[in-house]
């Protein structure tokens, strides 16, 4: 590659010129893309050939980086995080945020909730404030066993606590909500645990964030996050919604609400591969990227 300099009155430029193939150069940009945002690979075949493909959700940087992140937000050096990313700016979920206070209304003002997945409190901590006025607030995480430890350790409050079995929170809280927000796709069979959950005969559900579509069968992939959220790579379904809403019917929950989530959860083809389209450069099918909304669903359980 070479660089040359020429000005003219009152115009200076600098032209590059390069003998990079078109394939070289979107390999480029294939790689930076890669550096900068999630990505995936598949489909593959099976759940088991994307759990060999990755790393898996235990590796230790994502806890260490839960706990730095949960650590700003409770000492006030930030305003929340989300999947360990720390935002200093105030923000809600306000589909969440919404149907969790309607739950409290009608359960005079007492708000309690199961967070199937919940982190170390993200979505408690990010939306706290706004339950201030609440007569009783209690919110239990369901989480991995080392995520239990941590949150046990520095965050367990009055309000919030900490279980690694499901039963086991929904015995102790006894919830008017159960929440899953961004969980079902990381779960092996996330059809068979959300029928089990229904079963259970939780008064409301509150699914957020869920890859689920309408228009594509069940596929798993591997997810791998960059390394300035983290380094690391796992297992997750882009999941059918009508096969969802086929169980939610099943178990005799009512659709109150199916809203879609702010963000989206994968992106397409970076914006300079679009670029060398569009001058009729030639490059070869991108690897398989979606840009899939997230979507979610407010249930309620009819009265039989």
């Amino acid at each position: 590659m070479r660089h040359i300099g020429f000005s003219l009155p009152g115009l200076h430029c600098l032209l590059e010129v390069t003998r990079d193939s078109p394939q070289a150069r979107q390999q480029d940009i294939w790689s930076e893309f890669r550096r900068h945002n999630v990505y995936f690979d598949g489909p593959h075949d099976d759940w088991r050939s994307a759990m060999a493909a990755s790393e898996g959700y235990d590796a230790p940087a994502i806890l260490a980086k839960a706990l730095d992140a949960t650590r700003a937000v409770v000492q006030g050096r930030a305003s929340y995080e989300r999947d360990t990313v720390v935002f200093t700016e105030r923000s809600y979920s306000h589909p969440l945020l919404a149907w969790l206070l309607y739950a409290a209304s009608r359960s005079d003002l007492r708000l309690r909730v199961v967070d199937f997945g919940g982190a170390l409190g993200s979505s408690y901590f990010q939306h706290r404030s706004a339950f201030a006025h609440l007569a009783e607030l209690k919110w239990c995480v369901v989480e991995q066993p080392h995520f239990v430890n941590a949150g046990r350790a520095e965050f367990e409050n009055e309000s919030l606590s900490f279980c690694d079995s499901l039963d086991e929170a929904i015995e102790r809280v006894k919830p008017d909500v159960v929440l899953l927000s961004g969980v079902l796709q990381y779960l092996e069979y996330p059809h068979e645990d959300l029928a089990s959950l229904l079963l259970k005969g939780a008064k409301f559900i509150l699914i957020d964030k869920t890859t689920a579509q309408f228009e594509m069968a069940d596929a798993p992939f591997v997810q791998h996050v960059p390394a300035w959220i983290y380094s690391a790579s796992y297992p997750v379904w882009f999941l059918n919604a009508h096969e969802m809403q086929a169980s939610f019917s099943k178990h005799d929950y009512k659709v109150v609400d199916r809203f879609q989530p702010a963000g989206a959860f994968g992106l397409v083809t970076p914006p300079p591969l679009q670029e060398l389209k569009r001058w009729g450069i030639g490059v070869t099918p991108a690897p398989q990227q979606h840009e899939w909304p997230y979507v979610g669903w407010f249930l309620e359980k009819l009265e039989i």
